[in-house]
C-alpha cells in the first residue's frame, strides 16, 4: 500500500464524504441546487484527494483547492436561500481550500528540496 504523500489528503477526504452526506445531516436535501452541488462536489473531492494522496502532484492539490474555493462560492453563485446550505457551503469550502493550499505548499517546498538537493550532488 502507497503511504500518504499529505495529511491533507486524508483531511479532505474526509471533507469530501461529509460535504457529501451534508444534505441529510443538515437538512436541505429538499434544497435540489445545494443537494446536487453537495453530491458533486463531495463525490469530486473525494475522489480527487484518494488520486492527489496516491499521484501527489502539485496539479492534484490545485484541483483540491479549486474545489474548496468553488464549494466556498456556490452560495452566491447558485443564489442559495437554505441558511443551513449556505453555512456547509462557507465552512466546508474554507476548510477544502486551505487543506488544498497547504499541501501544494508542501509540494513546492518538497520540490525545491530536491532541486537543491539535486544541484548540491557532486557530479560524476
Amino acid at each position: 500500500m502507497t503511504p500518504l504523500k499529505h495529511w491533507q489528503d486524508a483531511a479532505s477526504a474526509a471533507a469530501g464524504v461529509l460535504i457529501l452526506v451534508a444534505p441529510w445531516l443538515a437538512g436541505y436535501a429538499l434544497v435540489q441546487p445545494a443537494l446536487a452541488n453537495s453530491v458533486i462536489i463531495g463525490t469530486l473531492l473525494f475522489t480527487g484527494s484518494l488520486a492527489a494522496a496516491v499521484i501527489g502532484r502539485a496539479w492534484a492539490e490545485c484541483g483540491i483547492a479549486g474545489l474548496g474555493a468553488w464549494m466556498l462560492a456556490s452560495p452566491w453563485a447558485l443564489a442559495l436561500e437554505d441558511a443551513a446550505a449556505i453555512r456547509v457551503a462557507v465552512v466546508t469550502g474554507g476548510l477544502v481550500l486551505l487543506l488544498g493550499a497547504t499541501a501544494l505548499a508542501a509540494e513546492w517546498r518538497a520540490r525545491g528540496r530536491r532541486g537543491r538537493a539535486a544541484a548540491a550532488a557532486p557530479k560524476a
